[in-house]
């Protein structure tokens, strides 16, 4: 997929969405389906209409429902090692600093991340090196901090592994302080939640599902944007340039 039409992204047939609806790789193929190695992400995009009806599956384990903006990314991508060394990587939340994406307002690529550190716990101020496999699979909430280039102040994140098995990782990160922009509250705790679905493919391949939920009232009309923060983190995790194809959103 070199790009995505916003005209295509929410839909609105009722039709459609039940044909369409998202699907992670929970013992049924997901939906949408994975790029081959080496191509840009499926992408799909579902509003608040279309999010009214939907129940997300108990995999998802969102019980409280979903944002009124829905992004998910599917692809494959080439990786040796096992679920031990992705986890090393995610875990290495200093790493994030850096990550680029494409503004659809300035029409360039942008530094997202430009502060990322461990935390000891939900505390901003209490900083420690980034996580490894051996502590991530202990089953408990981990914390991180963030600054991004678009709003104010830290953002604190939790991080939870989920399910972790020599082929299959399930992660989810969701922030757990306000997001601002000046005194301006953008987003609310929990209300930017990011879920990853990883599963081996081969010997030398993984699978990734990826999905973004964003609870905002302005979320679909900024839906270019999101894909493009949600493609950063992708790309990211999956050991490519994040500013190395092209923008998947303009």
């Amino acid at each position: 997929m070199k790009g995505i039409a916003l005209a295509l992204l929410l839909a609105s047939s009722s039709g459609a969405l039940a044909q369409d609806a998202p699907q992670p790789p929970c013992g049924r193929p997901p939906q949408p389906y994975y790029a081959e190695i080496g191509e840009q992400p499926n992408v799909q995009v579902w509003g608040k209409s279309s999010l009214a009806w939907w129940t997300p599956p108990p995999c998802i384990g969102w019980t409280d429902g979903v944002g009124n903006l829905l992004v998910a990314l599917a692809g494959t991508f080439h990786f040796a090692g096992g679920a031990d060394k992705l986890l090393d990587r995610i875990g290495a939340v200093s790493t994030l600093r850096g990550i680029r994406y494409w503004s659809v307002t300035d029409k360039e690529w942008r530094v997202l991340v430009t502060e990322a550190a461990g935390l000891d716990g939900p505390d901003s101020k209490d900083r420690r090196p980034d996580f490894g496999a051996s502590e991530m699979k202990l089953g408990r909430d981990l914390f991180f901090v963030q600054r991004d280039s678009r709003t104010t102040g830290e953002i604190v994140y939790k991080m939870s592994v989920r399910e972790a098995g020599a082929d299959h990782l399930v992660v989810e990160m969701k922030n757990v302080t306000p997001v601002r922009q000046f005194v301006v509250t953008l987003f609310g705790p929990g209300e930017i939640r990011f879920l990853y679905f990883l599963d081996r493919r081969g010997a030398r391949a993984w699978g990734i599902f990826a999905l973004l939920s964003v609870n905002s009232s302005f979320a679909e009309s900024n839906a270019a944007s999101f894909i493009n923060r949600a493609a950063a983190f992708y790309r990211h995790f999956t050991g490519v340039p994040t500013d190395g194809a092209p923008p998947l959103a303009r």
